[in-house]
């Protein structure tokens, strides 16, 4: 008997068509709306036993009626047909699928547990990989190949592998939002087929990716993941997101994918032996990779902060000494340069400087910033953008038409300081009020291409967890 041979994720990923089986209305037409709301060169194929023509696409009633080579299917099926479907994806050829269809070892039945083990042997008698069951699948925005609608196109340098597809569309959502974009997103699902750690290998190695995400919620084989990450973690930083820590957790865990999540502190050892950046929420995790992907290394956990306030200034010092920052005090050569900068009353030009009033002075404000970002003492900068001030201040001055270009004024010469100095230049923008407001300045720092936080202590928290990955790294390396 010969044996399969079958692709590897990179042979997989070369996709030039796609089909996607089972299109319905009941979704409003889902999987159509996401794989043809970009444009792309992938040839996409929509089948259905209603036949009709959809967006512009006719509706093929088999996968074996489409008249072209297909290289991915989408599996959007009932239970029932998924065998049939798996067995025409061999007939036809194909490089890999996804199977979002749910309703196996995640309902903790004997009944799905058994469907599934049927499952998981067909694929593995046929010679092409698959996603799931109960799964997103692949996100690949260089391509074209989305796995969500109504979101934007951005390619970048971070991968991200999911066990649970709800989180995968959050984190792509939200760190698009910020400017983070990224080469693949990997949702496995009950994994039947593709593992976790055999992503995490091949983003080891993909000149894509830079930086590595991780949602897991539980494992079959927990050697052969912590492996990966070590290896991962040696050569590129990877932020993970542990599911079910608590009991409740677990159980829940169990209901969603049907893994074992395990024990919390077995999952903490693994993450520090292995230097694996851990954190426990979403926002935290898309902080956490908006630092890695944008940013030059930190040389030390030197901060220097800039703001409007000597209050926040006070605020912000404590959060930076907590999470394990530094904030020494300006240079001597800074505090000369600010002090003839600067001409207000009620300002600081120690470390955090304190600009007050002048903070409105759009010349004033990026001049500071180059100063602060030139002083050797800092490694890295962080900057308020102070929204709700600005624009209460605008408001009444009736100035409203100056902000934008305050915001990017201010944005540029945050990009300089990276470009020139090599430094980390972070941007809060703090959840105050005026929405609207906070989007025309996010924006603005976005463009320039600088990581951009809600508030002062997801950056806090981010840098500090940047700084210790590389030293830790460092250390283990010498």
């Amino acid at each position: 008997m010969n044996s399969i041979v079958r692709p590897t994720i990179s042979e997989m990923l070369e996709i030039k068509s796609v089909a996607i089986v089972g299109v319905s209305a009941k979704m409003g037409y889902y999987w159509a709306h996401s794989m043809l709301q970009w444009d792309h060169d992938l040839k996409v194929w929509l089948v259905s036993r209603s036949g009709e023509e959809v967006l512009g696409h006719k509706i093929y009633r088999s996968l074996l009626d489409i008249p072209e080579p297909v290289d991915y299917v989408i599996l959007a099926v009932p239970l029932r047909a998924v065998p049939e479907v798996l067995k025409e994806c061999a007939q036809k050829g194909v490089k890999g699928a996804t199977i979002f269809t749910s309703g196996y070892s995640e309902l903790g039945t004997e009944e799905g547990r058994q469907r599934e083990k049927e499952v998981k042997d067909l694929v593995h008698s046929m010679s092409f990989r698959v996603f799931g069951p109960n799964c997103m699948g692949l996100m690949y925005p260089k391509i074209g190949f989305a796995f969500m609608p109504t979101c934007q196109q951005l390619s970048g340098n971070v991968g991200f592998v999911s066990q649970s597809g709800g989180i995968a569309i959050t984190i792509y959502t939200a760190a698009v939002h910020a400017g983070v974009g990224f080469s693949k997103m990997f949702s496995f699902g009950n994994a039947v087929d593709i593992s976790p750690y055999e992503l995490l290998d091949y983003l080891q190695t993909d000149q894509e990716t830079d930086v590595v995400g991780v949602y897991i919620e539980g494992t079959s084989d927990g050697k052969q993941l912590l492996e990966s990450l070590k290896r991962i973690a040696e050569k590129k930083p990877i932020v993970a997101v542990k599911g079910g820590r608590s009991i409740e957790g677990s159980r829940a865990v169990s209901s969603h994918t049907g893994a074992l999540a395990g024990r919390d502190e077995v999952w903490d050892a693994a993450f520090r032996q292995a230097n694996v950046v851990a954190v426990d929420t979403l926002e935290d995790l898309e902080a956490t990779l908006s630092i890695f992907s944008k940013s030059p290394q930190p040389r030390s956990p030197n901060v220097g902060i800039l703001a409007i306030s000597g209050g926040t200034s006070v605020i912000y010092t404590d959060l930076c000494v907590d999470h394990g920052l530094r904030v020494p005090p300006s240079s001597p050569e800074t505090v000369e340069k600010l002090r003839t900068l600067i001409r207000g009353v009620g300002n600081s030009v120690a470390n955090p400087i304190d600009l007050a009033a002048d903070y409105y002075n759009d010349q004033i404000l990026a001049e500071a910033i180059r100063v602060v970002g030139a002083d050797p003492a800092f490694d890295s900068i962080i900057l308020q953008a102070d929204v709700h001030n600005i624009h209460q201040v605008a408001s009444i001055m009736g100035a409203a038409d100056v902000v934008e270009y305050l915001w990017a004024t201010m944005a540029k010469a945050g990009s300089e300081i990276v470009g020139k100095e090599k430094k980390p230049v972070l941007v809060a923008i703090p959840e105050v009020a005026y929405p609207e407001a906070r989007e025309t300045a996010w924006q603005k720092f976005v463009e320039a291409e600088l990581p951009v936080f809600r508030n002062i202590s997801e950056a806090v928290g981010a840098l500090s967890r940047v700084c210790k990955y590389y030293e830790i790294r460092h250390s283990r390396n010498i």
